[in-house]
């Protein structure tokens, strides 16, 4: 099993800490600043090519702030 590397796991942990700093609070420019670095750290991931765990609910954004590219990423077919 290869592990990790770091900086995608802290990428991935980033979303987590993001999504929890998006739910605590209620001004939209501020919202707007934090999903764009949601947006940024899962291109990030996606280009990394190790992004292989998706994350859980709690550390994604709602669905309608949620990147484009995380669910074109999450839900494409799997290559067998």
């Amino acid at each position: 099993m290869n592990p990790i590397p770091p900086d995608v796991a802290q990428d991935a942990q980033r979303l987590g800490v993001l999504a929890m700093k998006f739910r605590g609070t209620r001004r939209d420019a501020e919202r707007r600043a934090i999903a764009s670095d949601y947006f940024q750290t899962v291109e990030r991931l996606i280009q990394s090519g190790s992004w292989h765990e998706m994350p859980a609910p709690e550390d994604q954004l709602p669905d309608d702030w949620m990147p484009r590219a995380f669910f074109d990423y999450w839900l494409r077919p799997s290559v067998p």
